[in-house]
């Protein structure tokens, strides 16, 4: 029970986290984009070091790689914004998944031996 507790309050903490990432992105560049971006990335660095340094179930495991990194990042968002750059006919529709792909295994290859 107590691991469950821990995972809810990493989410909620990672949720605030990638609201404002949402909120900085579009007050600098006009656009949610780059705030999913930058939360996916940075949620898959979280949980490469998390993996790596508790990736035996501890609880530290449930609060900041389960949790945090869980909640951080966005798939629905991600699916969201494909949507919006396909129906514009942008090449970011191909090129936004791949980037964030690549980038986020770098990050998460980062810390993982």
């Amino acid at each position: 029970m107590f691991h469950l507790l821990l995972v809810a309050a990493g989410a909620a903490i990672g949720g605030m986290a990638r609201y404002w990432f949402g909120e900085i992105s579009g007050r600098v560049a006009c656009s949610a984009l780059p705030g999913t971006f930058f939360a996916n990335v940075v949620a898959c660095g979280v949980a490469g070091l998390a993996w790596s340094l508790w990736g035996d179930g501890t609880l530290a495991w449930a609060a900041v790689g389960a949790g945090f990194a869980g909640a951080l990042s966005t798939w629905s968002t991600l699916a969201r914004e494909i949507g919006e750059l396909s129906r514009t006919r942008s090449w970011w529709a191909v090129g936004y998944p791949v980037l964030t792909i690549v980038t986020g295994s770098a990050a998460a290859g980062l810390f993982l031996g």
